[in-house]
């Protein structure tokens, strides 16, 4: 009976021990360090053939800070997932982030559990400015699904992923609002940096019949862009027939298709100056603009004064 108990004993220690002693194994990456990809929501961690996949929205990582022990609790599943891949070679970021140029040897997926996000703010060298956000990710109750078999983690720590604070200089009070002959094209600019608009020109009729006058920004025919140039700019740059080459673009952030009366709405409102010129005041309202995966929501304040068009009869 004592033989028999041993051997009970034995067999539910190794069996017990079998997930543990696989993901010790075959699944270290506490010395990776967390990237991400340029073009894309996803998270990574390569260790040689190995690398551990999480994409979550990047809304999941807002510039503000959690409170003391109460982290963002995301589940795991639909735009969330958690993924394990092993290469048949060493893996790099082309293969993460890109259709894969050598063979995936496995690949486990995550069912179920919670990433836990804690953020807290990164100030500068003098320690009075915030410069940046640091959110720490741990996923908990996480279940990995293996061709043979179910892994399951109470909690592992993923490790930290930065985002920086984003202000675009969105300061035109002193510029002037210009116009280009032969398109829709109104613009400011302030040195290395423009502020478009290319709108439906009925907004700015020589009447101030129906003022104030809004449209829905969208990608076909309202579109506001926000540009960012590796030099100094002037007016013949935006108006010229053939782009000048320099100086060249380093940032575009496009404002994202608006809903009617919720957000990103191009308001026009029309007084008469005299008989012949007509001022038209051009606001924002509720903006987002991208760039890849990043977002930038201005104004905050709601409402954004771009400026005053003058048209003559």
């Amino acid at each position: 009976m004592k033989y028999f108990l041993t051997i009970f004993i034995s067999l539910l220690l190794l069996t017990g021990c079998d997930d543990g002693d696989l993901i010790t194994e075959n699944f270290v990456f506490e010395n990776a360090t967390v990237q991400k990809c340029s073009s894309s929501n996803v998270l990574y961690k390569i260790n040689d053939v190995e690398a551990l996949i999480f994409n979550t929205p990047e809304t999941n990582f807002p510039n503000t800070e959690t409170i003391v022990n109460t982290p963002r609790v995301v589940s795991i599943g639909g735009a969330t997932s958690l993924i394990y891949r092993k290469f048949a070679t060493t893996t790099s970021t082309t293969n993460i982030c890109d259709t894969p140029t050598i063979p995936i040897l496995e690949e486990w997926t995550v069912t179920g559990g919670t990433a836990e996000i804690t953020t807290i703010k990164i100030l500068d060298t003098n320690g009075t400015t915030v410069v940046a956000y640091n959110h720490n990710i741990v996923f908990k109750n996480i279940t990995f699904v293996t061709p043979d078999k179910q892994i399951v983690y109470d909690s592992y720590t993923f490790g930290s992923y930065r985002t920086e604070i984003i202000n675009l200089n969105f300061d035109y009070s002193l510029a002037t609002t210009q116009k280009c002959g032969g398109n829709n094209l109104i613009f400011k600019y302030n040195s290395n940096n423009a502020l478009l608009l290319d709108v439906d020109p009925l907004l700015f009729p020589n009447s101030v019949v129906g003022s104030p006058r809004t449209r829905v920004i969208n990608g076909t025919t309202n579109k506001v862009v926000y540009r960012v140039y590796n030099g100094s700019l002037n007016t013949n740059f935006f108006c010229a027939a053939i782009t000048p080459s320099t100086p060249t673009l380093t940032e575009e952030w496009i404002a994202q298709d608006g809903v009617t009366g919720t957000s990103g709405i191009i308001s026009v409102e029309t007084v008469a100056l005299d008989a012949t010129h007509f001022k038209h005041t051009i606001t924002l309202y509720k903006t987002t603009f991208k760039k890849g995966v990043l977002t930038y929501i201005y104004p905050t304040n709601d409402n954004f004064v771009f400026g005053e068009y003058i048209t003559t009869l």
